[in-house]
């Protein structure tokens, strides 16, 4: 099993798209786009952002976690500790590793977001007219990768270093790159806080554009084999996504996932593993087991898994698809973006769904 590959492809996410800019093609659109308000961005302080980490009602972040998964976080073995104390030292562990953003780092992604704002407010004005919040941590919290909890869109301290050299460049220059390097990591985050906040806008992305179905029941259906292994992902943290490999031409259906091997002490994100886990269907959909542990096929031996969305890059959980995909089709930094598979529907959906 290649248990490296997704979640390589998300390491690489950053630097991949913080270079994007230099060979990018002309944005389009411009010249239909009036003045439009200045974005509201916001960076939060080392308390507030504490406070953000916080589990809420509505986002028990670290209430999901297994042991195996904290360990991993917190490289440490954490023996002795129960998994209720663990899940608080999880959390604890994020909020030391807040920082707050000095006056070069927050000019320096605001840059990247007004030189970004003529273009949503043309292609999609349900990005250009949602508030921006960041939240910086150092590297050593959720494996050092960006991501997002709530509506704020959390970056590692070597990412906001990068915008800052970046910044420095255009400044050096004199002018910025089109679209703006660092705009994709940017608009990817900016997705996940679009899908929290509107979940029946993005459903029929997921459902009628990339085929998935929605199981019954909050979270999907789960194993104490799953319970245990299973990585949290804070983009995507609903797993009760199915889809039916009757799409690429199989059977069945698959629960795409990323779990943990039983390791004294994994590796975040080196271990994870991105998993399709066969599910059965019905009122009560079911996973398929055998010997006591899920059914699983690691999603690059899935023929046709990659080739069917739009893009092979983390396509391990439906709200990772649209944010590659939404960023890419907005930028359009990419040659064959309208010959990519699928993209006619998402461009489709987009007419409404981001307007």
């Amino acid at each position: 099993m290649n248990r490296h590959d997704a979640m390589r492809r998300r390491l690489l996410r950053a630097g991949m798209r913080l270079a994007t800019g230099a060979a990018a093609l002309p944005f389009t659109g411009l010249a239909q786009a009036q003045a439009r308000p200045a974005p509201r961005v916001a960076f939060l302080d080392t308390a507030a952002a504490a406070a953000a980490l916080a589990d809420g009602a509505d986002d028990p972040y670290y209430g999901r976690m297994g042991l195996l998964e904290i360990r991993a976080r917190l490289q440490s073995a954490l023996p002795g500790m129960s998994l209720a104390d663990a899940r608080l030292a999880a959390r604890d562990h994020d909020a030391a590793a807040a920082r707050p953003f000095e006056a070069e780092e927050r000019d320096a992604i605001t840059a990247v977001i007004d030189s970004m704002q003529p273009l949503l407010a043309a292609r999609a004005p349900l990005y250009a007219r949602t508030p921006w919040s960041f939240v910086q941590l150092d590297d050593r919290a959720e494996g050092g990768m960006p991501h997002t909890r709530g509506p704020h869109v959390v970056l590692p301290r070597s990412v906001v270093d990068v915008f800052v050299k970046l910044q420095r460049q255009v400044r050096a220059g004199g002018r910025q790159a089109a679209p703006p390097r660092g705009a994709g990591l940017l608009l990817h985050e900016q997705t996940h806080v679009l899908e929290r906040l509107h979940p029946a806008r993005f459903e029929p992305l997921f459902t009628q554009v990339f085929g998935f179905t929605r199981m019954a029941g909050r979270g999907g259906p789960t194993t104490p084999w799953l319970a245990a292994h299973r990585c949290t992902n804070p983009d995507g943290p609903d797993v009760a996504w199915a889809f039916p490999l009757a799409t690429l031409g199989g059977t069945g259906w698959v629960m795409p996932d990323v779990v943990l091997p039983d390791k004294p002490l994994p590796r975040m994100p080196q271990d994870f593993q991105a998993v399709g886990i066969e599910v059965s269907p019905g009122i009560d959909w079911r996973v398929v087991e055998r010997d006591g542990e899920p059914v699983r096929h690691d999603l690059d031996r899935i023929a046709g898994w990659h080739a069917h969305f739009p893009f092979p890059d983390e396509d391990f959980h439906p709200h990772e698809i649209a944010a590659v995909t939404l960023a890419h089709w907005i930028l359009r930094d990419v040659p064959d973006i309208d010959g990519r598979p699928l993209m006619p529907a998402v461009a489709a959906w987009a007419r409404t769904g981001l307007a």
